[in-house]
């Protein structure tokens, strides 16, 4: 892995080694305003969908919409993630984009694919089924969007759940907090890394706090209209342990907004 550092403001200079314990890699995702193959990352447009596989419903019966997709062959590997293999994030495009209770996925579904087949012979390439979206539902932005990635470095950020006992005996002016949170806190859209807040961590809650690892973060971005209500920020959290084992069952589906 490349080696990693980050700048400091001088402020908190004094404090680089603490801070340099926390980075962590991420991988940043750009988004561009076009159509994509099936098979490829986007945020919106046509899911994959081998023949003969299921569309996934929400709990009343209406077809989720395909937020995004990751293709891990296209993505710089962090460690723990997939290598290959297709991720899915599906939401009800309701006044809430899909949230309910945070862990339930019964108006949001994480779907992980294994084996991607590459040929449109054998993909499902007609979604009329799904029809128009009625004229209160909506999903979080206005045109697809196709990713790419790079890989980064950050440190952990200004109200991650983790923060006040990672730095329990360094304590900070009240100078040094404002210079921590605008120059250290790393926002966007991105793999992995550490997640940002508009409000609040919901893993505060000891009852979450086992969703340790960050799946995806959707952030504002011009590119694509995309924004979670106003300015707002997505998240989808896993365990640490599930992810190795590839089991997408439990996710922590939050988003927060100003």
């Amino acid at each position: 892995m490349k080696n990693f550092n980050i700048e400091l403001p001088e402020s908190l200079e004094k404090f680089k080694d603490r801070i340099k314990k926390t980075i962590k890699p991420y991988v940043k995702i750009k988004l561009k305003e076009q159509e994509t193959k099936l098979w490829e990352s986007k945020l919106g447009g046509n899911p994959y969908l081998e023949n003969g596989m299921e569309y996934p419903k929400a709990f009343n019966g209406e077809y989720l919409r395909l937020l995004a997709q990751i293709n891990f062959e296209e993505v710089p590997h962090l460690e723990t993630f997939p290598e290959k293999g297709i991720l899915q994030f599906f939401i009800l495009a309701d006044d809430v984009y899909g949230f309910n209770e945070p862990c339930i996925q019964d108006t949001f579904r994480v779907i992980y694919i294994s084996n991607v087949e590459k040929n449109e012979e054998n993909l499902i390439k007609d979604f009329s089924f799904l029809g128009e979206l009625e004229e209160d539902w909506y999903m979080p932005f206005s045109n697809e969007g196709k990713m790419s990635f790079s890989l980064e470095c950050m440190p952990i950020p200004w109200g991650e759940y983790r923060f006040n006992n990672v730095y329990r005996d360094m304590s900070l002016t009240d100078e040094e907090e404002e210079e921590y949170v605008e120059k250290l806190n790393i926002d966007g859209c991105k793999i992995g890394g550490y997640a940002t807040f508009t409000q609040y961590d919901p893993r505060d809650d000891e009852k979450l706090s086992n969703f340790n690892t960050l799946l995806l973060q959707l952030d504002c971005e011009k590119e694509c209209d995309l924004m979670f209500g106003d300015a707002g920020i997505a998240n989808f959290f896993i365990n640490e342990e599930d992810l190795k084992k590839l089991d997408f069952s439990r996710i922590l589906y939050n988003w927060d907004c100003c």
